[in-house]
C-alpha cells in the first residue's frame, strides 16, 4: 500500500536552493524525495537527543546504587574469567 502524502510549500534562501538541487542532481533524487529524506534524517536526530536527554534525566534521579555497581562488577569478572583470551 503507498503510503499517504501531503503537500506543503516551503520557501528557501535562494543559496539554500542551489545547494539543494546541485545534491538531489548529485544523489540522483526527485526534490520532495530528498527534502522528506533529510526531514526525516532531522526528526530522528531529535528523537535520538530527546532519548538521550531523558535517559540522562533518569539515570541522575535514580543513579546505580553501590550494591548495584558490586553486582555488576561480580558478573562481569564471572563472565570474562570464564573466556580464554589470546596472548
Amino acid at each position: 500500500m503507498a503510503q499517504k502524502t501531503v503537500k506543503i510549500a516551503i520557501s528557501l534562501p535562494k543559496d539554500a536552493f542551489r545547494s539543494l538541487e546541485k545534491l538531489r542532481k548529485q544523489l540522483g533524487l526527485a526534490r520532495s524525495a530528498l527534502i522528506a529524506q533529510a526531514l526525516q534524517n532531522w526528526i530522528n536526530e531529535h528523537e535520538q537527543t530527546e532519548n538521550i536527554r531523558r535517559y540522562l534525566e533518569g539515570y541522575r534521579r535514580y543513579p546505580e546504587t553501590a550494591q548495584e555497581n558490586d553486582a555488576a562488577a561480580a558478573t562481569a569478572h564471572t563472565t570474562l574469567s570464564s573466556l580464554e583470551w589470546e596472548d
